[in-house]
């Protein structure tokens, strides 16, 4: 029977052309190299090479055989990480969001009552997330708006509110009861690159300010606690770890600076929703 790396090896002597750098390439003896061929070739009763001293060459048999072999292990290596990743799925919740801090409240849950799954999730545009639930990239979505179909179960999950971050020192301090998103036309923030739907309230409301935008977390936290530029947060990412030390926190009060998100699952998968959330506002 024909074996996986005996195919390997065909194909390395025919890139290399030589026997003992395709050995030298497979971590092998070039005699054992020499005997692994001709097992092949005798399993497929089969001349592979024509054969002159201090050469090898590939004849019209081996040719083929070397095109068969590339697409054997091309099919092997594809079956291989088909069935792994539908291995990690029957132990993986997918979620799939349009804003990154609810994720982080329904882990909280998810990793509590599903202990020995794991998870994955992703901050996509809200337009993929029902397609995505569908079929099967996720598991879980986090929308912005109900979601009104048939085969999916939808439920209220958290509510988020936007806050300005600043030094004591800055002149917008004083607006401790609460700030409106065009006040800050003409200042500089430190602002997060990933924040999913959020990214709508600052094109909407904040085209007159200047962003300095960080795709690293630690990166943005180490940023933040250095400087004096005025920063977001919301009330979910500040219960957390990010109470913003030595920093004014001042809500906005536009009305697009509130979200309500919402969990759905399909029917099937709403063993993966409580029966109601306990998530703190």
């Amino acid at each position: 029977m024909l074996e996986t790396n005996q195919l390997s090896q065909l194909i390395t002597v025919a890139d290399t052309k030589t026997l003992s750098k395709a050995a030298e390439i497979l971590h092998i003896s070039q005699p054992a190299l020499t005997r692994s061929i001709q097992k092949l070739e005798s399993e497929l009763n089969v001349t592979l090479f024509d054969r002159q001293k201090n050469k090898i060459t590939l004849n019209k048999t081996g040719e083929l055989a070397v095109s068969h072999a590339r697409r054997i292990l091309a099919d092997v290596e594809q079956m291989t990480q088909s069935i792994q990743a539908f291995e990690r799925s029957l132990h993986t919740i997918s979620i799939g969001s349009c804003a990154p801090a609810p994720i982080v409240e329904l882990l909280y849950y998810l990793t509590e009552k599903f202990a020995t799954m794991t998870f994955s999730s992703k901050t996509v545009n809200p337009d993929s997330l029902v397609l995505g639930l569908k079929n099967n990239t996720y598991q879980i979505i986090i929308t912005n708006s109900p979601v009104k179909d048939s085969e999916i179960c939808c439920r209220e999950f958290c509510r988020e509110q936007l806050f300005l971050t600043i030094p004591p020192a800055h002149p917008l301090a004083a607006k401790k009861d609460g700030i409106f998103a065009d006040e800050l036309a003409g200042e500089t923030m430190l602002l997060f690159k990933e924040i999913g739907i959020w990214e709508s309230f600052i094109k909407a409301k904040m085209s007159q300010t200047d962003f300095i935008i960080q795709d690293r977390d630690d990166a943005f936290n180490a940023l933040i606690r250095a400087s004096a530029l005025p920063a977001f947060a919301t009330n979910l990412t500040l219960k957390r770890n990010d109470r913003r030390q030595n920093r004014i926190i001042i809500p906005f009060l536009d009305d697009e600076a509130k979200m309500t998100f919402y969990c759905s699952t399909l029917n099937k998968n709403k063993i993966y929703l409580p029966d109601t959330f306990s998530v703190h506002q």
